[in-house]
């Protein structure tokens, strides 16, 4: 089964977080506003066919605004800002360094969601979204635009298709459909999408456990493709640098109000790859990576 194959399967499973689909209690119309920040680290993972090895660290912080006329019918702005840091480690005998270093980012998205009659909600989310390396001339910007409908069947499951259109650098947009579901397995297990991690960047499936009204364990699997332009004075000036995986990561939170949430979260990146691309979309070279630990903490606000 071809790598490619398994990356299109898994975005369609697991790009699932970017809707709020979670049961959400009434809450009163009006301004709401909501600051996310995190940090996160991936330790050093070995490089199979180039030889070397990499670890990089990534923070992110985003703003979001939002105008509630019910807990039904919203429209918001988010916007957020970030780096992450790549140091890579020649192979034994190698004077090669890395295909690149370090990268910005911002991004900027419009949330919002419709009700659709009493029980079933319309979720519409364009995104902007800029990644590049330090020094970079070329254009890294990107677009996406995520769309569903999910009808509340019962009490305890609300479900519904979607539909994901990504930009990529120097290629065709991809289509993905997806599925929204909340489903509270009982009191206390629940299998659900709503917003990932912040600072290791990314939608998946999420199966959580309240394990009490404070504190909440999760863990969630998504797959994980940044691409990003690369500046003019590596191996490949003004292309395209990529780096996917499969994060399967282990989230305690702590929340001692509604309004603040606090996690720690930790687990292994798989199937790793890094592949870097010329201006015209032509892969230069292509390289696995071995399984890598990533741990660090988020923090949440809401008003």
């Amino acid at each position: 089964m071809s790598h490619s194959f398994i990356r299109c399967v898994s975005t369609a499973a697991l790009l699932l977080l970017a809707f709020p689909v979670v049961a959400q209690t009434p809450e009163p119309s009006g301004w709401s506003f909501s600051l996310d920040g995190g940090f996160a680290v991936q330790s050093e993972a070995d490089l199979d066919r180039e030889g070397g090895a990499f670890s990089n660290d990534r923070d992110f912080w985003s703003l979001g605004v939002d105008y509630r006329w019910n807990y039904r019918n919203s429209i918001g702005v988010s916007l957020g800002i970030g780096s992450t840091e790549y140091d890579f480690v020649s192979a034994p005998g190698s004077a090669t360094i890395g295909p690149w270093s370090d990268m910005d980012e911002w991004r900027v998205s419009l949330p919002s969601r419709w009700a659709l009659g009493d029980t079933s909600t319309l979720f519409i989310i364009p995104s902007l979204r800029d990644y590049s390396e330090k020094g970079a001339v070329g254009d890294g910007d990107t677009w996406s635009l995520l769309a569903g409908v999910a009808w509340r069947r019962s009490e305890t499951l609300t479900i519904g298709p979607g539909l994901g259109v990504f930009s990529r650098l120097e290629d065709d947009a991809r289509v993905f459909p997806i599925l929204l579901i909340d489903w509270k397995l009982s009191e206390r297990w629940e299998l659900s999408t709503g917003q990932g991690l912040a600072a290791s960047q990314g939608p998946g499936l999420t199966l959580g456990y309240q394990l009490s009204p404070q504190w909440r364990l999760g863990l969630t699997g998504r797959f994980e493709e940044i691409q990003f332009r690369l500046d003019e004075t590596g191996v490949a000036p003004g292309g395209v640098g990529e780096d996917s995986s499969l994060p399967l990561i282990f989230t305690a939170a702590w929340s001692p109000s509604p309004q603040v949430r606090l996690a720690a979260f930790a687990g292994m990146k798989l199937a790793g790859e890094l592949a870097v691309y010329d201006r015209s979309g032509v892969r230069l070279q292509r390289d696995d990576y071995d399984a890598a630990a990533i741990y660090g903490v988020t923090i949440e606000f809401r008003n």
